[in-house]
């Protein structure tokens, strides 16, 4: 709950993590992974800075790598094995929502 909370800005930004948490070798443009999501690169672009603010993507020369420390990518992987649970699932999705619909 903790990461979500500081690092899951949105269903996108959970995509992105889900992506280079199964792909932890791809190094990619805004387009590539955009295609990769099948969303628009301009959706990408606030997610990423957030995600490379909190130092688990890197961008540089226009590639976007998942650099995650060790510990933090220990986090994501539980993150991400957690929403194998779909009770866990929802919960992590209300919380997300609510963050970006704190009123509902």
């Amino acid at each position: 709950m903790e990461f979500v909370q500081q690092h899951v800005r949105s269903l996108l930004t959970w995509d992105i993590l889900v992506f280079f948490h199964r792909n932890p070798d791809a190094v990619l443009d805004v387009e590539g992974l955009a295609s990769r999501l099948g969303r628009r690169a301009d959706e990408l672009e606030p997610e990423i800075e957030a995600l490379c603010a909190g130092r688990i993507l890197t961008f540089a020369g226009g590639l976007i790598r998942y650099k995650p420390s060790v510990e933090m990518r220990e986090t994501i992987a539980r993150f991400v094995d957690s929403c194998q649970d779909r009770g866990r699932r929802l919960a992590l999705i209300a919380l997300v929502l609510h963050k970006i619909n704190p009123g509902y």
